[in-house]
């Protein structure tokens, strides 16, 4: 075949780089006679060719960079999400709610406790401290100096300050802690030296409403995960002025690590005090690290479409999706609620850290977030998400002579082949367990794996009311096995049973069951001998075909655990486990089970 005398440049791999260049010289007739590979123009294809593939890299890489969906540099996505009028989140603060009392020294009518007094706790060797966030005044009732629903949030106040030189443009107020919480920064200006006058500035969440007189300010993120304030021209905000003395307050937090705390003590001295105490209503939650690159990338443009209000489903969802400690976000109108409640929207919050925010979190949510961007005669409600949890009992044939991995890490490979598929496939809203894409990603896990066969049971999870007979619904939203016919008292424990449950305490009976009795609920205890023996019949109804179960007056004792929460399982009609609104199918990493059968046992013995 005749040389091609054209250069392709169809190639950017350095291999297809060197050899298009070799091809095009050797098409070439002053090149015919060349020994391309034991010559120095081989040395001189080498250089060329790498040459040319650092500049293709580097004009790909630029040209990643600039578009929000393919940027992989902070900078750049940052900067990006600024064209859209969108923020990365800081680092997020713990907030840790309850009430403080203090010990005057005397008896005055008042006491206050300034902002960023601080609490101290200690965990697992790790010093905690929570703040005070806002400036208190107690007032005591009966003598006692207390005020309940405060919140302390996680972490330090500190404090900078900058002289604004209105010659200098290029002077810029940064926030120099990366570590910075941006929703508890108060801005200051003091007009001079010698002129203390101070103004507030607030950030300004939208331009609609900004004029020449308007005291806000405006932020964004810079390299290194620091934050820069800019202030108006004096068209969207009043400018400021040569001199003026800017003043910096903000939270130094430590984010995620901050979660869980219950527990603090008065580090600070009040004055006129002599003891102080906080009494945690919850543990302390919603702290949270950096906004990651894939949120602001999800996040930037549903907030540029939601133009920063609260009108559509879509709105409320681009809202709360930018706010810390939300993985999940289903929102749907009262009037597509079951039953049906008008002039309202309900908004369903699956947490990055637990399963269900605390009422504190709810709080902020609706009054920070909502209130003040949502139309006047709408009411909003955040509910919590209904988990359908999912047992897999997962059976692999393998081929040992296809292996070098030891049977304990074939069952580590498939647990975590399962583990990946929650986290990629599930435990968010509106998302399906596909019975064959699990079963297809575990054969191809690892090349010895032949096939495999999965068991899975739905479990649902609920508190009780101990020693107290009341009704209990439970929907699995998914039809339930109905194989189980009539059953007499006394049968083998747990074959066949569709429906099961942890132990509990039951009609002075210890170690006791529910199971499903064709249709209907009822009770049994094992005993020593290992016979599953009926305790109480028709406690409840089983709906096979919508998957409902309900319990009649169910009056249990005592969990088995020593806790109140009941495990209700049941064993799905089909293989696919699909969510109704607000539910959430998820699978826990303890709620894997992995056993091999070797294949070529199976083969000798069918011999």
């Amino acid at each position: 075949m005749a040389n091609d005398t054209n250069l392709k440049v169809d190639g950017l791999e350095y291999g297809d780089i060197r050899s298009n260049l070799e091809q095009y010289l050797k098409g070439q007739s002053t090149f015919s006679d060349y020994n391309f590979e034991s010559s120095g123009i081989s040395n001189l294809l080498d250089l060329l060719a790498y040459n040319t593939y650092y500049n293709s890299f580097y004009t790909n890489m630029a040209s990643a960079e600039s578009f929000l969906s393919t940027a992989q540099k902070r900078s750049s996505v940052t900067a990006l999400a600024d064209t859209l009028g969108y923020v990365p989140r800081s680092a997020t603060s713990a907030n840790l709610p309850g009430t403080i009392t203090v010990t005057p020294t005397g008896t005055p009518a008042t006491v206050s406790v300034p902002y960023g007094t601080k609490f101290k706790a200690s965990i697992d060797g790790v010093s905690y401290v929570f703040s005070v966030s806002e400036s208190l005044v107690i007032t005591p009732t009966l003598g006692v100096y207390s005020l309940s629903n405060v919140t302390l949030k996680e972490g330090t106040y500190t404090s900078e300050q900058y002289l604004y030189d209105a010659s200098n443009p290029e002077k810029k107020i940064i926030i120099n802690n990366a570590n910075a919480d941006t929703s508890t920064l108060r801005v200051r200006v003091v007009n001079s030296s010698t002129d203390s006058t101070v103004r507030s500035f607030t950030l300004a969440s939208s331009i609609i409403s900004v004029d020449s007189s308007s005291l806000v300010y405006y932020i964004k993120e810079i390299d290194g995960g620091k934050f820069e304030l800019a202030f108006g021209s004096g068209s969207l905000g009043q400018s400021l002025d040569d001199g003026n003395i800017v003043y910096l307050d903000y939270i130094v937090t430590k984010g995620a690590a901050g979660n869980g705390i219950l527990n603090v003590t008065l580090e600070d001295d009040i004055v006129g005090v002599s003891a102080a105490t906080f009494a945690a209503t919850e543990f302390s939650s919603g702290g949270e690290s950096v906004e990651s690159l894939d949120s602001i990338k999800f996040n930037a443009p549903k907030a540029y479409a939601s133009q920063n209000r609260a009108v559509t489903a879509e709105d409320y969802s681009a809202l709360v999706s930018q706010q810390a400690n939300v993985s999940s976000v289903l929102v749907w109108g009262g009037e597509d609620n079951d039953p049906p409640a008008y002039g309202k929207v309900f908004i369903a919050i699956r947490p990055s850290v637990g399963e269900v925010l605390t009422p504190t979190e709810k709080q902020i949510i609706i009054q920070n977030i909502i209130n003040p961007k949502k139309v006047l005669t709408v009411s909003t409600e955040i509910v919590d998400p209904e988990y359908i949890y999912l047992t897999l009992a997962i059976t692999a044939n393998f081929d040992p002579d296809q292996t070098i991995a030891t049977e304990a890490s074939l069952k580590d490979t498939i647990a975590d082949t399962a583990i990946s598929y929650n986290a990629n496939n599930l435990n968010k809203f509106s998302r399906y367990f596909r019975y064959s894409e699990l079963s297809r990603a575990i054969d191809t896990s690892e090349r010895s794996i032949l096939s495999s066969d999965l068991t899975v049971r739905m479990r649902k999870e609920f508190d009780v009311q101990l020693n107290s007979s009341a009704k209990y619904t439970i929907s699995f939203s998914n039809a339930i096995n109905s194989t189980t016919q009539n059953r007499p008292i006394t049968h083998p424990y747990n074959v066949g049973n569709q429906v099961s449950s942890n132990t509990f305490s039951y009609g002075g009976f210890s170690n006791c069951f529910l199971e499903d009795n064709g249709g209907l609920i009822r009770i049994f205890r094992v005993n020593e001998a290992g016979d599953a023996i009926g305790v109480a019949q028709n406690v409840g109804t089983i709906n096979y075909v919508s998957g409902q179960i309900v319990l009649d007056d169910f009056q249990p004792t005592a969990i088995g655990d020593g806790g109140v929460t009941l495990r209700i399982t049941a064993v799905p009609q089909n293989k696919d486990v699909l969510p109704l609104r607000g539910q959430i199918v998820a699978i826990k990493d303890t709620d894997i089970s992995v056993s091999l059968v070797n294949d070529k046992t199976i083969s000798l013995v069918n011999r």
